[in-house]
């Protein structure tokens, strides 16, 4: 049981609904601010505490790891940490599919290159080789059982490893999260597959809790349903104007088809939490019934956070802002290297991590030890001379000389290249006393901050002029942007 019952008396009405709903197969339609994640906290501790002789797992999963963490946290904050002991647990959807495929490979029912039964499973393959725009990609599919690598044509170019490459790897048993699903897809079109994980879910899994379930794409939506006929409890909790994974074959369109086609029973979130001001209220009120809308001007400096589509758009806005990723380098190394610099400064003049630091260091083979003992003397002191108006390609060259003993990966010919557009761009950010951070949408999500500045394009512009749309990707990109701010919504001038 929870440790207290402290702050069940702040629920709405439709948050103790949904919460405590008896029914397997729940939908729970939440609106910003509206304590999504407070109704999936109590949904799995009472579901975690309903029926203790049983030894099946509850488990929640959301898609980034932020919002699981952040799921996580807010339930052993309700329930205390017994409620995540062992099996039960809050993982990233993706490591619930490794666990399915593990799964697979143990049970024989899969068989991977070399024999492999578990895997080392990457974000990225740009981390750890070589990577170059083309349009012959190499994949993995599923023959009798089998997983084989092969290659597709891709209508236009992507960045992708060599095929010689990508199979010495895979054969190694390494893949990334994006082959994992590629085998378990495959493998999912045979029935010994569907059997085998229909028996995993009904003897290890009693209940199944899905965040932000309008980012599902059609794989998922297949996984959800071996869940139901296993007839472990399913809850579904999202938002089809927040869904922003289109890049990786969402359609909440049919998510929505999907829930009213399946029996679940629906819950709605209305209310919100977030909105500090009737004008920040007014505003979201008027998005989601697809009305115009008029945001009020203002510049950088009057906000907590800048966001915008695209990170190209932040880079190339206000000098104020400091946008949080890396986009214009030239090579993965040099990016890698830029993110470093990029961290340096937003810890220095914000207290926060530049957003991809975490793969900056898997790509230059270093752990996070050795940013904070060794490396960071070397970048503290390009940033100085980056302030004080060094010529970049200067301190670029100082800067991978100092760097070359510590970075294992990395060759003097991969560093031939500078990359002068980012640390121009670093360099006039450093001509300013006082930055604000910039994040695009797709990072923003979940989050909240009191003031938020957005940077908006002509079509964005005109869009808000006409009303959104929740079927275009780019208008629920945008409504998730003018729906972080607990006071007010501001556009750049």
């Amino acid at each position: 049981m929870p440790r207290s019952s402290t702050g069940l008396h702040a629920l709405t009405p439709q948050q103790l609904t949904a919460s405590g709903s008896p029914r397997d197969r729940v939908y729970v339609e939440a609106a910003p601010g509206s304590g999504k994640t407070t109704v999936s906290a109590l949904r799995f501790g009472l579901h975690r505490f309903a029926t203790p002789t049983d030894a099946r797992a509850v488990v929640a999963v959301s898609f980034t790891r932020s919002a699981t963490e952040e799921l996580r946290t807010r339930i052993a904050r309700q329930w205390g940490s017994a409620s995540l002991r062992w099996p039960h647990r809050v993982v990233t959807l993706d490591s619930l599919l490794c666990d399915l495929l593990f799964h697979l490979l143990n049970e024989g029912v899969l068989h991977w290159p070399g024999g492999h039964t578990e895997l080392d499973v990457l974000d990225s393959w740009r981390t750890v080789l070589p990577t170059k725009p083309g349009r012959i990609r190499p994949v993995l599919q599923v023959d009798c059982g089998h997983v084989v690598i092969r290659t597709v044509n891709e209508p236009q170019d992507t960045s992708h490893p060599s095929a010689l490459q990508f199979k010495g790897a895979v054969s190694a048993g390494t893949c990334t999260h994006d082959n994992v699903r590629e085998a378990l897809q495959g493998a999912l079109t045979a029935g010994p597959a569907r059997r085998a994980l229909i028996s995993y879910f009904e003897n290890t899994v009693r209940s199944l809790t899905v965040d932000e379930v309008f980012d599902a794409n059609d794989l998922d939506r297949d996984i959800f349903s071996l869940v139901a006929s296993a007839s472990s409890s399913l809850t579904l909790v999202g938002d089809p104007w927040q869904a922003l994974y289109q890049f990786r074959g969402a359609r909440p369109a049919a998510m929505a088809a999907y829930i009213s086609e399946n029996g679940f029973v629906t819950y709605h979130l209305d209310d919100s939490f977030r909105w500090g001001t009737d004008r920040q209220a007014w505003l979201a009120r008027r998005l989601r019934r697809r009305l115009p809308v008029t945001l009020p001007t203002g510049s950088a400096r009057d906000a907590n956070i800048v966001l915008a589509l695209k990170w190209k758009a932040l880079w190339e806005g206000d000098p104020h802002v400091l946008p949080l990723a890396i986009k214009p380098g030239v090579g993965q190394v040099q990016e890698a290297i830029c993110t470093l610099l990029l961290n340096e400064i937003a810890q220095n003049a914000l207290g926060i991590q530049a957003v991809f630091l975490h793969d900056a260091l898997v790509t230059l083979g270093l752990e996070r030890e050795v940013l904070a003992t060794t490396l960071r003397p070397c970048l503290q002191s390009a940033i100085t001379d980056l302030k004080y108006g060094d010529q970049p390609a200067l301190v670029w060259q100082r800067l991978t000389r100092s760097l070359a003993e510590h970075i294992p990966v990395t060759a003097a010919t991969q560093l031939a290249r500078k990359p002068l557009r980012a640390l121009n761009r670093l360099q006039l950010r450093l001509a300013n006393d006082r930055l604000i951070p910039g994040l695009t949408a797709h990072q923003s999500k979940g989050r909240e901050w009191n003031t938020v500045a957005v940077r908006l394009s002509s079509a964005d512009a005109a869009a808000l002029a006409h009303g959104l749309d929740p079927a275009r990707s780019d208008h629920r990109a945008l409504y998730v942007a003018l729906t972080r701010a607990r006071l007010n919504t501001i556009a750049l001038v």
